[in-house]
């Protein structure tokens, strides 16, 4: 786009995609954000990456909400939210037919990835749970989490929760700028996601020893950055 950064910030922070003829959809975002990595332009790559992610993770707040990801099984919207976009961040990283699905249909590309997600996701949980014997026990687990909930909705305010998404934001673009594609997906997998080091050697297809070598190369690249 032949635009200033700060007209083209002002262009993607426009939200009106019902009838506004200057809204940048999801998938011409995304499409600009891989053209601009291709070419090597850190700037504008950490200014679609900023926009994308900032679309990917409202989206991903809605579908843990649906899904009641949140609260029923991470008691955290912000984390709930944070890993089904660093998932879906890893599906769109790591495969160029995947990459090109989201270019053409974002929404129904976010969707099925979405929904896979909730699904291996409960499975592995269900495994981590055990079964309740009585009513009674089904009773205490409620209000359990509606105290949850109410601790929560009291330590996370708009202005902290504001704050903290842009911290991500910022944090997560600078990421994408230093890392290779199987680097950052190994990382946000682990250490986001929880995933175990095969099961990212399987999603990624490749071998364990290359899941460590992409995971020792990141935290080191990692450790540069944000520890000087």
């Amino acid at each position: 786009m032949a635009l200033d950064d700060r007209s083209l910030q002002a262009r993607l922070a426009r939200t009106d995609w019902r009838r506004d003829p200057l809204f940048i959809t999801d998938e011409q975002v995304f499409g600009l954000f891989r053209q601009a990595r291709a070419k090597g332009d850190k700037a504008r790559t950490a200014l679609f990456a900023e926009a994308f992610n900032r679309r990917l993770l409202e989206r991903s707040r809605r579908f843990v909400l649906k899904a009641r990801i949140y609260p029923g099984f991470i008691d955290d919207i912000r984390r709930a939210a944070y890993e089904l976009a660093s998932c879906i961040w890893e599906h769109l990283l790591s495969s160029d037919k995947h990459a090109a699905h989201a270019e053409k249909a974002f929404g129904q590309f976010f969707e099925r990835r979405a929904i896979e997600f909730q699904r291996t996701f409960l499975a592995k949980k269900r495994k981590l749970q055990s079964s309740l014997d009585s009513d009674d026990d089904d009773e205490d687990e409620v209000v359990s989490t509606t105290d949850d909930v109410d601790e929560l909705k009291e330590f996370n305010t708009p202005d902290l929760l504001a704050a903290r998404r842009q911290e991500f934001e910022r944090v997560n673009s600078r990421l994408l700028e230093i890392l290779t594609q199987k680097e950052y997906a190994t990382y946000t997998l682990i250490y986001a996601a929880d995933w175990q080091v095969q099961e990212v050697a399987t999603a990624l297809k490749v071998t364990v020893k290359s899941v460590n070598t992409y995971k020792r190369s990141a935290l080191a690249k990692i450790d540069k950055e944000f520890k000087q």
